[in-house]
């Protein structure tokens, strides 16, 4: 039986949460039925279309998942705890590679030395920056890549993704990262393939984590999308 969304709850939620929550039955089962005909078999042609389908459903779901659970950031139920910025810049690389493959690029890391440790919620901020490098892959041409990096700075550990996508300035991103719905969609209209969500996901995971999303636009082309993490009192262990 499909899990149902509870009344009271429904009706104290935006729209676009429960949206989410109906979404992502009929998704899932998108994935079920994509995933059983690649495994009966299909013609070569027809293979990495196959895929595409599977990675687009994917990530639908990721983007879901991340909505439903803005919902429940003011629950309180989002602990921190110390994260080695390696790690997490490599967990993300890996999970995305499939992506990038699909759509013809690259994703290189890079990490520095001093990097160390922070203080974060694994699962937001590793959602974080899925959600970052989801957007750098839609925008992105054949044949380029996205960066994820990590450095330290005075205050913290800079989390960042570029892109190499088209130009945004910086009052459509400043607008995106505050709204959602049919506003940040129109906000985007010279990134037709974004949704307009991502960041004004990605903001809500970095205000959690007592982060806030900062801009830098390329004069030699794309963007890049940062965050400021705190260090671990732990740092000093390694």
């Amino acid at each position: 039986m499909r899990e149902g969304l509870d009344q009271s709850r429904a009706c104290s939620l935006p729209s676009i949460y429960v949206a989410a929550h109906e979404l992502k039955a009929p998704l899932v089962l998108m994935r079920q039925l994509v995933l059983e005909l690649r495994q009966a078999g299909v013609s070569s042609a027809q293979t990495q279309t196959v895929e595409r389908l599977i990675l687009t459903v994917e990530r639908s779901l990721r983007l879901v998942d991340q909505l439903t659970k803005t919902s429940r950031l003011e629950d309180g139920l989002f602990e921190t705890e110390p994260l080695l910025a390696e790690t997490v810049c490599k967990v993300v690389a890996d999970e995305l590679q499939p992506s990038a493959r699909q759509y013809g690029q690259a994703i290189s890391v890079r990490v520095s030395r001093r990097a160390g440790m922070v203080v974060g919620h694994r699962s937001l901020l590793v959602a974080l920056l899925i959600n970052l490098c989801d957007n750098a892959l839609q925008h992105n041409s054949l044949g380029e890549k996205i960066t994820i990096s990590a450095k330290s700075s005075d205050k913290g550990v800079v989390f960042a993704v570029r892109d190499n996508g088209p130009p945004m300035a910086r009052r459509q991103f400043e607008a995106m990262r505050t709204q959602a719905g049919h506003k940040a969609l129109s906000i985007a209209s010279n990134r037709p393939r974004s949704s307009g969500l991502g960041l004004w996901i990605a903001s809500k995971f970095a205000e959690t984590m007592q982060g806030e999303l900062q801009f830098t636009r390329h004069r030699a082309g794309g963007v890049t999308v940062s965050v400021l993490m705190p260090y671990s009192s732990q740092m000093s262990l390694l």
